[in-house]
């Protein structure tokens, strides 16, 4: 921050004050990423949240003293818990002592225990392990660690995490050689496989697939191998006790595992909490126990509980009945386990009077540029480069565009522009083109296996936009024939279809508590909507929708007032399941906002 010139001050404050999306600017990190930091910030007692600045007005959008964003920004650059960039590349997470103590009083039974931790990092778990054996007076604890980095390992044996004679330097799901255990437990690496390097994407293929009996899916994390070889090396009544990321309940690429493990495994239980585990990261995870190795069970015992205590047993917690099939399946049962019996029986309710999104509109994303700078180029660019009107294309190229925004895109004064040339370039294109080589632009993944480079495929006028990253969905009508990029999705009118029709039956408080359901966010709680996701938000039919609230709808859009804009819906609730079925809809909403933003 101290590094900052005068000339990038200026152009990001104004009198000295900074909007969100300036201070992201000027520390550094995505919007997103700040957006989390700012929610957070009341109610987080340690880590980065904790220290942010208050925001001294609002005016669209929190406002921010420049000064104190910059005093934000020399603490986070100093503090101790400013991100280790080695460490999240290689998807370490180390565990806090409350829950490696919780999962160690449960998986530890006996001192003739031998107890496997594949990824020792820190030594946590193993620390954990010493000091639970230590207060049973146990001497006769076996614990085998793994650690694929030699000098993360060295580091353990010093601290008197691991004896030097049973921690195994190396990959645990290559070579490495180990003995049948009793207790599997750790936190094991959150990084995708496509990640790795060529031998540890091999190592993890080969690991699943000889653990399982089903090859991995390529597109899947690590963590999934970790569990199905740790499993794979557990004694007959053997037990698992691992952190693993929220994703595990709904990610396509899991579901073998949730298979797998119901087959292997009498009992599984997974434990989620509200209160962050990792309190310094934007990580949302669980804990995963798996016990009686050799059995098998068909149920998962869902266990919600707001804070994590180290002596919280999980085995006498009260908890709700989720059908491992529906979980392989790809329902969201999870999720619709945080609500209550009423709230779901309103839904189910509901459900005779309601669709699929997907049966009106079938959303995808929007065009891939693969640089957004040089493709959707400043009006300076497009002066300097002389770049022909004919070929620059109203587009939607960042979701910011939307807010603000009424009911359509008509209403938007503004918009980017997405250079898409013609069959033959102009000379001054062709000036532009040369620019973007010598940019290297062409050499970006995305560009260079296109031909030519410079024509963006993909660009097609959606009916409809769905805001892609944001705190709710917002659906807007694209009246004025914008073309979009991949920062929305793009909703396409099925068949007789009508645009304003279709807005009637989303903005009810029915597809805000479907979307909460359906939709995943990332660590906290901004939601990230893929097409899969909205296609399968449910929404009322259009015979029950009623009639539009267009002037209400659009006031509320463009006070980005979400709430109310959700709210123009209630009376056709209202006539479906009466004021008492409108009010659970709204407290499931509230209750599963509250988990996703915790």
């Amino acid at each position: 921050m101290s590094n900052m010139s005068e000339q990038l001050r200026a152009e990001l404050a104004v009198n000295g004050l900074v909007d969100s999306r300036r201070a992201a600017d000027l520390l550094g990190v995505s919007i997103n990423t700040f957006k989390v930091w700012a929610s957070r910030s009341q109610t987080v007692k340690s880590g980065i949240a904790a220290d942010m600045p208050k925001p001294v007005a609002t005016m669209h959008g929190r406002v921010y003293q420049l000064a104190d964003i910059e005093e934000f920004g020399r603490k986070l650059a100093m503090s101790a818990r400013a991100p280790r960039t080695a460490e999240r590349q290689a998807g370490r997470y180390f565990t806090p002592d409350v829950a490696a103590d919780c999962m160690t009083r449960w998986a530890v039974r006996s001192d003739r225990d031998v107890i496997l931790e594949p990824s020792v990092g820190d030594g946590q778990f193993a620390l954990a392990v010493k000091r639970y054996g230590q207060s049973r007076g146990w001497k006769n604890l076996v614990l085998h660690a793994c650690e694929l980095d030699s000098g993360v390992a060295a580091k353990a044996v010093a601290a008197g995490a691991v004896d030097s004679d049973y921690l195994h330097v190396g990959d645990f799901l290559g070579d490495v050689a180990l003995p049948k255990v009793d207790v599997a437990i750790g936190n094991p690496p959150f990084v995708r496989v496509r990640e790795l390097g060529a031998t540890l994407k091999m190592n993890a293929l080969s690991a699943t697939e000889q653990a399982m009996g089903v090859q991995m899916d390529r597109s899947g994390s690590v963590w999934v191998s970790f569990v199905a070889k740790a499993a794979s090396l557990l004694k007959e009544g053997g037990r698992l006790a691992f952190v693993l990321p929220l994703d595990f309940t709904y990610v396509r690429y899991a579901r073998p595992l949730w298979a797998y493990l119901s087959k292997n495994f009498g009992e599984l239980s997974v434990l989620r909490v509200k209160q962050r585990i990792f309190s310094d990261i934007l990580q949302n995870v669980l804990i995963l126990f798996a016990d009686r190795k050799g059995e098998s069970t068909d149920i998962i015992k869902f266990v919600a509980r707001d804070v994590l205590s180290a002596d919280f047993d999980v085995d006498r917690a009260s908890s709700v009945a989720v059908s491992v099939a529906d979980v392989v399946a790809g329902e969201r049962v999870f999720q619709r386990s945080l609500l209550s019996p009423d709230a779901l029986k309103v839904l189910t309710e509901l459900s005779c009077y309601s669709m699929t999104a997907d049966k009106r509109v079938k959303f995808n994303i929007g065009y891939v540029s693969g640089n957004k700078a040089y493709f959707h180029p400043s009006l300076e660019q497009q002066e300097l480069y002389a770049l022909p009107q004919a070929s620059l294309i109203p587009t939607v190229e960042s979701s910011r565009q939307l807010f603000g925004a009424g009911v359509g895109t008509s209403s938007i004064p503004f918009t980017a522009k997405l250079w898409s040339p013609g069959a033959e370039l102009t000379e001054t294109e062709k000036r532009y083109v040369a620019y973007g080589e010598q940019q290297g632009v062409d050499m970006a993944y995305k560009c260079r296996i296109r031909n030519p480079w410079y024509r963006v495929p993909g660009v097609r006028c959606p009916d409809v936009l769905l805001t892609a990253f944001s705190d709710r969905p917002r659906l807007y009508l694209n009246d004025a024939r914008w073309v979009a990029s991949n920062s929305v999705l793009c909703g396409f009118l099925r068949e007789r279809e009508s645009g304003l029709r279709l807005l009637a039956s989303w903005y009810t408080p029915l597809t805000l508590l479907n979307s909460e359901l359906q939709i995943h966010s990332l660590g906290g709680g901004i939601m990230i909507a893929v097409p899969r996701e909205a296609d399968s938000v449910r929404i009322l039919r259009e015979e029950f929708s009623g009639e539009l609230n267009y002037s209400d709808l659009d006031a509320a859009l463009r006070s980005n007032d979400v709430w109310s804009a959700y709210s123009t819906g209630d009376s056709a609730i209202v006539d479906l399941v009466g004021v008492g079925g409108l009010e659970l809809l709204y407290a499931g909403v509230a209750e599963l906002e509250a988990w996703r933003k915790s």
